[in-house]
């Protein structure tokens, strides 16, 4: 539909990821997809306040999770706010829909024992290239995007401080991230071995890939038993600062949270910090 390609190239222009920009599109196109079965074709300006409620009843009777419904609700508003802006709808449809009610629950995050487990796998059987990757995502808390698009050039490490420069982070901003000694010890070694301008290349030319990355992760979280993606890592980072009793602005400038709520979320207890509170009460 013409719409929604003027619409991802809207999304494309705000500086969002591939990976956001396509999870947009494609929560469009299924709910275009259902307006069609229920009306028969899909027209913007013709969809109602009833058609977005009763497509969020339709997701909540087919057992999606909440998390799933209001990410679905909020990439209607944004297409919808988007339309009322061009012209193409009078009234934002989705302005008055509740989202569902769910369970704010920590991220997931490694503690400390799990860290140490996953450490000493990364340690005995990585590569260099490996191991200064999980040191640069635990100590920095980057975006896996952001890790693996640094140049070298990027990393300026020197005696006793070091710096990586995110050129592109989330919504195109540019950020600095201090580098402490264990992480500048585990690069300084890896940049003189590495040739070419980035500081993780792949093996056509560019840098590897995020799925790449990931996969670099997953296969050491296996044989270490944990489950550990980029994401888990960089809420490790977030989640070991807040517990080091540093504030909230430190932490979102490091982590490039536009939003303090975002940041709040490494206050949350964790199962695991609920388990600990609930044992120190045992008689036994």
């Amino acid at each position: 539909m013409e719409i929604l390609y003027s619409f991802k190239t809207h999304l494309q222009g705000r500086g969002l990821s591939k990976r956001t920009v396509n999870s947009y599109i494609t929560t469009l196109r299924r709910f275009a997809r259902w307006v069609e079965q229920v009306h028969g074709e899909f027209d913007a300006a013709a969809i109602t306040s009833l058609d977005v409620a009763n497509y969020r009843r339709h997701l909540v009777e087919k057992g999606r999770k909440p998390a799933t419904i209001n990410h679905a609700l909020d990439v209607l508003n944004s297409f919808f706010v988007w339309a009322n802006v061009k012209g193409v709808i009078q009234v934002n449809p989705s302005a008055s829909i509740k989202r569902v009610q769910e369970q704010k629950n920590a991220p997931r995050w490694l503690d400390r024992r799990e860290l140490g487990i996953f450490i000493r796998t990364i340690q005995k059987y990585g590569k260099t290239r490996d191991i200064a990757l999980v040191l640069l995502l635990i100590h920095t808390g980057l975006r896996i995007s952001e890790a693996v698009s640094l140049k070298i050039d990027d990393v300026i490490i020197r005696e006793r401080s070091g710096i990586v420069r995110v050129r592109h982070g989330k919504g195109d901003k540019y950020r600095e991230v201090p580098l402490n000694l264990t992480v500048r010890r585990a690069l300084d070694g890896y940049i003189s071995e590495t040739k070419g301008e980035w500081l993780f290349p792949g093996r056509r030319g560019g840098h590897i890939t995020t799925r790449s990355a990931e996969n670099v992760l997953t296969k050491y979280g296996r044989v270490s038993g944990l489950n550990v993606t980029p994401h888990i890592l960089r809420h490790t980072f977030g989640k070991m600062l807040v517990d080091a009793g540093e504030s909230l602005d430190r932490v979102a400038a490091l982590m490039g949270h536009a939003n303090l709520n975002t940041t709040a979320r490494y206050t949350r207890p964790s199962v695991q910090d609920l388990e600990k509170a609930v044992d120190r009460l045992a008689w036994e």
